[in-house]
């Protein structure tokens, strides 16, 4: 017994909670709830004290009269075996249970229920075993574990049994073919759990009188399914959690099954004809599987189907092959955009299936008049004939059976009789993962491609420029260049993901497993993570060396070279360490189609992610710091003159406004949707990912480079010495044909000599 006393909110109440659980065997529970007044504080004993007293003592009594009568339910015990008139699973019936036995024990009562546990002694069963209890309606043997062999006839006889269980027998690796033949025509349940079984046997005779309820061979060693190797009628077939590889085709050809599950397989080789020959099959499981492709043929009737945790199905079959689906179980939920456009998903199917819908327009006016239209089944389209025999309605599991599906044929055009209903699906396409394209927006998708080409080239004419100019050992300079190179690795990024958005546009759905979980899309979420951070560290170094310079120009110890280049190697080590954890486990870039880590279940996901926006935003403080101070160190007259140094006070804000209107919105956002409130959904913040954000990337080389003085002296010289090189290269070509004609009418002596003098090519 056990006591819960909760407070409620009056003052002078309480609320006692009584539980009270009877024996295990009984399993049943009583809860009584009680509510008793606060003694005043005048009191020291109340009436309602005195009441919950009395209930407590009165359930207290009906507790143990329930354990006394289980206790004492009359038990005859022969060869550790127990007779018991009662059962809580088996009511009416008498049960002989034996535990650790090795021959089944003879018993004079008429026996119901035969249960054997635990009795590692018996290896072999035959009919002379079981065959005294002919009155058996059930049989569990549990936990057997050396026995290897049942005799073809072992349950022959008994004609009244309902249900067979073999479970845990470890030893038990093949079963007769026909020890199910002749068997009872009762028979609704079997179960062989837990064994070894390498084969099924010949299930034919299961079902024939009355569909049997479940049939199930689950955790065996099962690894093919032969044509025509299972038969049966039944509400339930059960092959869960065994080694099957390959289905064959025609594998259930002749069977009525309500539910099919083969959950926990690996289903490798899943045949086109695996699923045909099965009448009404409304719910398929495939869960938990290594299946690629689904074949369709015989699951038009398929009402319900489940294949979760699937991770190498990426490809859904249209809706349009299943005329009856009513729910689907996937394991991606962009399969469920496949099944929301099914146009978009598989046109050729829905064209097929639009132009069936579609009735000429000579038939029209037929069926205005009621003219007789032919109704055929699907049979004589797969079978060549129609079946007439089975005409009649076949009563299956208290409902008619269901035909695979029917035709109308009007004016030589097939098309089905009713149009595709809408489909349930889970999972439900998410805030990470809607059903829309990478870009979702089609002036997001023009302006990527021009920020990207311009970040592309921009950052390529400096790249080029510094690289054909010597450092020289100059810290801004070595700067400028980190910067250039990490903002063209983000050129290259919103390039790779403009391309396969163009590639997938209007069905991104069809490529988003290949894309979310290949190589493209971890590459270009490293090429981003990385780029932003080493940006981010290379402008923060860019901005010290300008305050440096300015607030500390009388001072000697400036900014070196090599403690620069020190620093900035620490820079690429922190971004490449930051862009390789979603690599290996920490967040994740298969998270969202942008290939951004935005996964935040687990607390390291949510810790790096607030690393990234805690590092831009102390980033841009640095920045913003930073310049004030530059701007604070010029005296007032050149704040305020008309020209001069008074363009630093605008370059200065140009710098603070392009960082801000990038990186603001960005961590701002960040920082609320990691707090549990996001403002903004995964189609709004393309926009900033893509879009705003990266357009730093294409500023940089402008404001910090481009724009600059000393680089366009370095374009024009490094320009001037290409066409100087050009044209000198040129005149010597001319000159050196030239002196070439002339030596040919030389003798060989002075030939030699002249060729000694001028320079080759």
């Amino acid at each position: 017994m056990s006591r819960t006393v909760s407070r409620g909110d009056s003052p002078r109440t309480d609320d006692v909670t009584v539980l009270l659980v009877a024996g295990n065997d009984r399993r049943k529970s009583v809860v009584v709830k009680l509510r008793r007044h606060r003694p005043s504080s005048n009191s020291w004993l109340s009436m309602w004290s005195v009441f919950d007293v009395l209930m407590v003592l009165c359930i207290c009594i009906v507790e143990l009269s329930a354990k006394g009568a289980v206790m004492n339910t009359p038990c005859t015990t022969i060869n550790n075996c127990c007779v018991r008139n009662h059962t809580h699973s088996w009511k009416d019936k008498i049960q002989l249970y034996c535990s650790e036995i090795q021959i089944i024990p003879i018993v004079d009562e008429m026996i119901h229920v035969l249960t054997i546990d635990n009795s590692a002694g018996i290896k072999e069963l035959s009919e002379k075993s079981i065959s005294r209890y002919n009155n058996l309606t059930d049989i569990v043997l549990n936990n057997m574990t050396n026995l290897e062999n049942l005799d073809s006839s072992t349950f022959k006889n008994l004609n009244k049994l309902k249900s067979l269980y073999i479970i845990r027998a470890s030893a038990l690796t093949e079963l007769p073919y026909d020890i199910f033949l002749g068997l009872s025509k009762t028979l609704l349940v079997l179960r062989v759990s837990k064994a070894n079984l390498k084969g099924i046997p010949d299930l034919s005779d299961l079902g024939t009188l009355t569909a049997m309820h479940t049939i199930e061979f689950e955790g065996n060693q099962l690894e093919t399914l032969r044509t025509n190797g299972i038969r049966t009628r039944a509400d339930q077939l059960l092959l869960e959690y065994n080694k099957i590889h390959v289905v064959e085709n025609w594998a259930f050809n002749g069977s009525e099954i309500s539910k099919l599950s083969l959950r926990g397989n690996y289903l490798d080789f899943l045949s086109e004809h695996s699923f045909d020959g099965i009448l009404n099959l409304r719910t398929l499981d495939l869960s938990h599987s290594s299946v690629k492709l689904l074949p369709t043929s015989g699951l038009q009737s398929l009402e319900i189907l489940r294949i979760e945790n699937a991770p190498l199905m990426t490809v859904i079959p249209s809706v349009y092959l299943f005329s009856n689906l009513k729910e689907a179980h996937l394991t991606y939920s962009f399969h469920c955009c496949s099944f929301q456009f099914p146009a978009k998903h598989d046109y050729t199917t829905y064209d097929f299936h639009k132009e069936g819908l579609q009735t000429p327009s000579e038939c029209v006016q037929a069926k205005k008049d009621d003219v007789h239209i032919n109704v055929v089944s699907t049979d004589l389209m797969e079978n060549g004939y129609i079946d007439y025999a089975n005409d009649s309605e076949e009563e299956f599991f208290n409902e008619p059976a269901i035909t695979n599906s029917t035709l109308d044929v009007m004016c030589g055009n097939i098309t089905p009789q009713n149009t595709r209903a809408d489909v349930q699906c889970w999972p439900q396409p998410d805030a990470f993962n809607p059903c829309e394209d990478i870009m979702g927006f089609y002036w997001l998708r023009v302006c990527v491609w021009l920020v990207g080409i311009a970040a592309l080239l921009a950052n390529l004419v400096v790249m080029t420029v510094v690289f054909r100019k010597n450092f020289n050992h100059s810290v801004p300079r070595f700067l400028m260049c980190n910067l250039a190179f990490a903002d063209f690795c983000t050129a290259i990024y919103l390039l790779l993901l403009a391309y396969k958005d163009l590639e997938s546009s209007e069905k991104y759905f069809n490529y988003a497993y290949s894309w979310q979980n290949g190589v493209g899309c971890k590459i270009g979420g490293f090429l981003t993570v990385f780029s932003s951070q080493l940006s981010v560290f290379a402008l923060c170094l860019l901005t010290i060396e300008r305050w440096y310079s300015i607030r500390r120009a009388l001072y000697t110890n400036k900014m070196t070279f090599a403690s620069t280049v020190r620093i900035m190697a620490f820079g690429w080590v922190y971004s490449i360490a930051m862009a390789t954890m979603p690599l290996l486990g920490i967040s994740s870039y298969s998270t969202t189609s942008i290939c951004l880590p935005m996964d935040t279940a687990r607390a390291s996901g949510m810790c790096y992610v607030f690393t990234l926006l805690a590092f831009g935003a102390a980033a841009f403080v640095l920045m913003l710091f930073c310049y004030v101070q530059i701007y604070m160190s010029l005296s007032y007259e050149t704040r305020h003159a008309a020209k001069g140094e008074a363009s630093v006070a605008r370059k200065i804000s140009v710098l603070i406004g392009t960082n801000f209107a990038c990186t603001a919105p960005v961590i701002f956002f960040g920082f609320t949707a990691l707090l549990g409130y996001p403002l903004i959904d995964v189609t709004k913040s393309k926009i900033l990912l893509v879009f705003f954000y990266p357009i730093n990337s294409c500023a940089n080389p402008f404001l910090y480079t481009i724009l600059t003085a000393s680089f366009r002296r370095e374009a024009f010289s490094t320009v001037a010495k290409f066409g100087l090189c050009l044209e000198n290269e040129k005149e010597y070509k001319v000159i050196y044909s030239t002196q070439t004609n002339n030596t040919q009418r030389l003798t060989p002596v002075h030939r030699h000599t002249l060729s000694l003098t001028l320079p080759q090519p």
